[in-house]
């Protein structure tokens, strides 16, 4: 495991024997790429851009003392089935801290161990796959564990149903997984239907960004980049729109060999911190609603003035919402 490289942004600045919510973990692996390889730079760039950004959200939320620490890099080889059980071991012991792993790609086929790990622990797991391509290949080249067979990997895992699968942003699509997506009953928006797209669900979910969601004019450091994706502005909204309890966050597919500048680095990390806006504001509206649930059931307000307080309490976790 290396050093931390940076606080990002001064979010994750714990220390390893503090307790943390947020547990952020790079993993530098790209044997999966099919066409460009240079993602297993990305954890390092995503970390350096994200210096050049304050602690806090769009919408100014201060993340800066969210419990959050920074593992650094997993130290990965090439060897798909090895590597995969390391990141699986590793994301489980993120887990079982009861923490959020944040996890920083790497070519998107390391979002099968991470999510496996994830399936483990929460079952019933849904995954929300934002990605050009559905990535639903048997195999692909004769590389079963291939960046372009991800998602037919995860339908593999024991409890796993295609019903539970929703990926955005799909414009990249053969015959051959059409009829897998079908077959399985996955939800498919492409990205000419993604502008009137709402992610219902309120369960735990997986949230995986591979950022060639994006439209190439705001992502150009992708391996596999698609004319006619999604503006990052419309990726942004999304995650801060979403009510579901995220229970792991994935951010793939960077190449700083394609994009030097960090342009695309920069959107991983203005991914990161909006999600986790995201997640700290619903938890805090969470953790209000038992509050004011645990008042009314049993113990009343000491005083109206208490019971006011816990009201603005709640508006402004509400309006944190919004």
């Amino acid at each position: 495991m290396m050093a931390r490289l940076s606080s990002f942004s001064g979010i994750f600045k714990g220390r390893l024997e503090d307790e943390a919510e947020y547990v952020l973990l790079g993993l530098p692996y790209d044997a999966g790429s099919s066409f460009r390889p240079g993602t297993r730079l990305a954890p390092a760039q995503i970390r350096q851009m994200a210096e050049s950004l304050s602690p806090c959200t769009e919408r100014g939320l201060d993340l800066s003392a969210l419990p959050a620490l920074d593992l650094g890099d997993l130290s990965l080889g090439n060897r798909a089935p090895l590597v995969f059980e390391q990141i699986k071991t590793r994301v489980g012991g993120i887990f079982d801290r009861n923490a959020v792993p944040i996890l920083l790609g790497g070519d998107h086929s390391i979002t099968v161990p991470c999510f496996a790990a994830a399936l483990s622990r929460y079952p019933g797991l849904r995954l929300l796959y934002l990605d050009a391509h559905p990535d639903l290949y048997p195999d692909y080249q004769g590389d079963t564990y291939s960046h372009a067979c991800v998602v037919a990997r995860i339908l593999e895992l024991q409890g796993m149903t295609g019903e539970s699968v929703t990926q955005v942003g799909i414009r990249a699509v053969s015959p051959q997984q059409l009829e897998v997506a079908q077959r399985a009953g996955l939800h498919i928006v492409p990205s000419w239907e993604a502008d009137s797209f709402c992610y219902a669900e309120e369960g735990p979910v997986y949230l995986s960004v591979d950022i060639d969601v994006l439209d190439p004019a705001y992502a150009p450091g992708c391996g596999n980049p698609v004319p006619g994706g999604l503006s990052s502005r419309w990726l942004l909204s999304l995650i801060q729109g979403l009510r579901a309890k995220i229970v792991a966050l994935d951010v793939v597919e960077v190449n700083p060999l394609i994009d030097p500048a960090g342009i695309t680095a920069l959107a991983a990390v203005r991914v990161v911190t909006e999600a986790l806006g995201t997640m700290a504001a619903l938890e805090r509206a969470r953790a209000l609603r038992r509050q004011i649930g645990a008042r009314a059931g049993g113990e009343l307000p000491d005083s109206a003035q208490e019971l006011n307080d816990l009201r603005e309490e709640r508006a402004e976790g509400l309006h944190r919402l919004r």
